[in-house]
């Protein structure tokens, strides 16, 4: 009997234990909660597993060299790019024509030939003159990622073993790091939340996607410990040819409270627009207002009835959006003409590309001006030309732009980011 008790006693003793231990965290190892990431393709991802040739500074148009020794170009129609050595984390050599076969795949530019002129040198010609080059070299779409094995690649990581989609993986330092993690975890939640209250319970380091639900505690959960980032997407209104009157646009963009759809539909993960160019490729500040982002009923009302506009129908969402135009402006929302909802994600830090996915014919004088500049000052110029233009004739109207968060426990140090590449997992220290 006594020592049944005592075994009693010790089972109850480690149930105790399981339910109030939590597990320890593993030294060295940092532990991240990442959404599902797109493969190939995702930012934070691929700068881990990749090196880029460059990386640009949307806001004054500075390149850096990475995997590239220099991009050069004398007619911004032939572009030499210079490699610095380098290899696979597999240990093949990177060279010329691992570029030119990845791009063979699609680079985004309007590519009349590329070229692996040596081991080390790759020749790109284009259609036409385009200054923005480097910006596309920076971004993820022109990482030499290979057809056998995408997640291969010339970066400071390598995954330890294949990826496990819907799980994560581990990735470890080909090198030794002193003072950096002797390896990342990243750990797929399907639930942000989960992951959230998994660093606050400390047996998660860090998480990358924070949601609306906690996004006020946030600030108090980890003061001093969480970080927003402006990230390269955007929403706005696409107005379509059957809706000609400016002040209809107007009344409608107006009526929009874009600051209660962020905080309410958007779940927090955006910032109302106060600009049509986003914050995360902006190029220097913009000294104008979006007369149009503002919500002000009132005008939004009196510039209705100025079109005689009835109704419009919303294509898209959030179908709140449309909710709101209905309750301000008390026009039919299942008729008439066809207002988009629309979201962008860029693939590089590029004002061209956003500008040019928007298709408004108006502004193209502005692009070619600004493609045909080797001087970023000017280029930049031309853009606020194009976004002026727009906001004044408003063929689309800004929304909101995208953010990122981060929170991370105490273990954490040296958190820095991006708006190319988010959090910079590489420069954390445990």
């Amino acid at each position: 009997m006594r020592l049944g008790m005592v075994l009693i006693a010790a089972v109850l003793a480690a149930s105790a234990c399981s339910s109030t231990d939590k597990p320890a965290p593993e030294p060295g190892v940092l532990s991240v909660g990442i959404p599902n990431p797109v493969i190939p393709g995702d930012r934070m991802l691929s700068e881990l597993l990749f090196t880029p040739l460059v990386d640009y500074d949307p806001t004054n148009g500075k390149v850096t060299p990475r995997a590239a020794q220099s991009v050069t170009s004398t007619d911004l129609i032939t572009w030499t790019v210079k490699l610095s050595p380098g290899t696979y984390s597999d240990g093949r050599p990177v060279t010329a024509q691992s570029y030119v076969d990845a791009w063979q795949r699609g680079l985004g530019l309007p590519v009349k030939q590329l070229t692996a002129v040596d081991e080390q040198t790759v020749q790109i010609v284009l259609t036409q003159a385009f200054s923005e080059v480097p910006a596309y070299l920076a971004a993820p779409l022109a990482l030499p990622y290979r057809a056998d094995d995408p997640m291969v690649g010339n970066g400071p990581y390598r995954l330890a073993s294949p990826w496990q989609p819907g799980k994560g993986g581990r990735l470890v330092p080909l090198h030794e790091r002193p003072g950096k993690p002797t390896a990342i975890d990243l750990r797929v939640y399907t639930d942000p939340a989960a992951a959230y209250d998994a660093v606050k319970a400390g047996t998660l380091d860090m998480t990358v996607e924070v949601p609306g639900s906690r996004h006020d505690a946030m600030h108090a959960d980890f003061a001093n410990s969480h970080l927003i980032w402006a990230e390269p997407a955007l929403g706005y209104l696409a107005f379509g040819d059957d809706l000609p009157e400016a002040a209809a646009r107007f009344a409608i963009s107006m009526s929009v409270d874009r600051k209660g759809l962020a905080a309410g539909a958007m779940d927090n993960q955006v910032d109302p627009a106060t600009a049509l160019i986003p914050p995360a490729i902006a190029p220097g500040e913009r000294s104008g207002a979006c007369r149009a982002c503002n919500n002000d009923v009132a005008a939004a009302k009196s510039l209705r009835e100025q079109a005689g506009l009835t109704a419009a129908r919303f294509d898209g969402e959030p179908r709140a959006l449309a909710d709101q135009v209905h309750a301000a402006l008390g026009v039919d929302i299942a008729a008439g003409p066809t207002v988009t909802i629309q979201t962008v994600q860029l693939r590089t830090l590029s004002p061209y590309e956003l500008l040019q996915q928007l298709k408004v014919p108006a502004v193209q004088q502005f692009l070619d001006a600004a493609a045909t500049s080797g001087d970023f000052t000017e280029r930049a110029q031309q853009y606020r030309l194009a976004e002026n233009q727009i906001l004044r004739d408003l063929p689309v109207a800004p929304l909101w732009s995208a953010h990122g968060h981060a929170v991370w426990g105490p273990r954490v140090k040296d958190v820095i980011v991006t708006a190319a590449h988010g959090i910079d997992l590489a420069a954390t220290t445990l």
